[in-house]
Formats: C-alpha cells, structure tokens, sequence
C-alpha cells in the first residue's frame, strides 16, 4: 500500500490521510467538519478513523503502536483577504500566501496557491518596486480565483456550513458528485478530478467531452 488519501463529502464527513514515512513509519491525518471532529484521546482517534469503510486504513491503525499522542489543529473558516480592491498599498509592505487567502487546508491547497503567487511575485519585480504591491496583488487574486471557488464550493456542499448556494455552486457541486462517481470506474476522469485539484490543470478541463462522455455516460456492466 502506497497510501491512503479521502477527501470529505456530504456523505462521509470525515476523512483520513495515511502517508508512510522513513523508518517503517506512517502519519495519519483524520479530519472533520463541524462539531463532528476527531478526538485527540488514541482510543477515540483509532476509533474515528476506522468510521471510513477503507480495510486499509483500518489494519494499519489496529496493528501499528502510536508514537505520539493525537494533535488537534482547528480551522474556523477559510479566509480571504481582498488587497487587489485597496486604492492605496502602502509601499515596503506586502502580504502573501496564507495572509492573502487561508484556505480549508482539507483541499490542499495553500502551498500550492503560495508558490504560483511566488511565481507572479518574481514577474512582477521585473517592473522595480514602486508600484509592486498593487501589480502583484492583481496577478495573486487571479491565481486565486479557481482555487477559492473550489474550496468554496466544496465547503458549501455541506448543509451545516452557512453561506449563499449561487446557482454555479449549486451547479458544481451536483456535477462534482457525478464525476467523482465516474471516477470510481473510470481512470482518466480519476486523473482529470487529481490534476484539477492539484491545480496543474483548469477546472475546464473536467469538462472536456472525453470527460463528459463517461460522466454521463458510463459504460454498462457486462456480466459474465
């Protein structure tokens, strides 16, 4: 077993990351939303992550002796902060990364969203530094756009979670749904939905007709 990776849904609240790690170790990550949050104590934390029906996960926290206790870290809400709309940036100051947006770190997203803002910040240097702030933070909302609808859109899919259901989330989410079940049959649109949220690919692509075609149209059983 390479690892495990869940992500969260409306279904199964809760999810676990399971990594190896040198020396014959492994890390074990469980994460949940609301009030519903895995215990810090080793029986419940064992106990939480043996909820997902994954036979895997299950072994490995049954057999494996923890080396530490469990370490809670709690996330409020993601957060972001709109400098590109400020008519005044005061110079010799610039915020970056998690201080522009913090996102539901259960995406994954933050230290990927932090380098492409690396990259606009390198570009945006070869114009000197009068004026630096107010052309990076232009080029950073940009590269933060696809990965703040996501994460929104995906928090929202969750009844408990408070904000408005636009019709485009509305929408994304009831496509997501479909696609992630085409992706349990169906490798390509598993590498699509990975390379999306990965964002080495635009969320476009999860609509390209190879992709729509086995969405919607996925391939009969056939019985032997």
């Amino acid at each position: 077993m390479l690892g495990v990776l869940t992500g969260v849904t409306p279904r199964y609240p809760f999810g676990a990351a399971l990594l190896p790690m040198e020396g014959d170790r492994w890390i074990l990550t469980l994460a949940g939303l609301g009030d519903d949050l895995p215990p810090t104590d080793e029986e419940g934390f064992a106990a939480y992550a043996t909820r997902l029906p994954i036979a895997d996960l299950a072994e490995v926290v049954h057999r494996s002796r923890p080396l530490t206790p469990p370490r809670p870290f709690r996330v409020p809400a993601s957060v972001r902060r709109r400098y590109e709309r400020l008519t005044h940036h005061p110079e010799g100051f610039l915020a970056f990364g998690d201080a522009i947006c913090a996102f539901n770190p259960i995406y994954g997203q933050g230290m990927t969203v932090a380098a492409l803002e690396a990259l606009e910040l390198r570009a945006a240097l070869t114009g000197g530094l009068t004026g630096l702030p107010k052309r990076f933070y232009a080029k950073a909302s940009t590269v933060i756009d696809t990965p703040w609808d996501m994460a929104v859109g995906g928090d929202l899919a969750f009844a408990s979670v408070p904000g408005e259901r636009t019709a485009k989330v509305r929408f994304f989410n009831w496509y997501i749904a479909k696609l992630l079940h085409a992706a349990e049959t169906s490798p390509e649109v598993a590498i699509a939905f990975h390379r999306t949220v990965n964002l080495t690919a635009p969320p476009q692509s999860l609509f390209a007709p190879a992709i729509l075609r086995r969405v919607f149209f996925p391939p009969r059983a056939v019985n032997p």
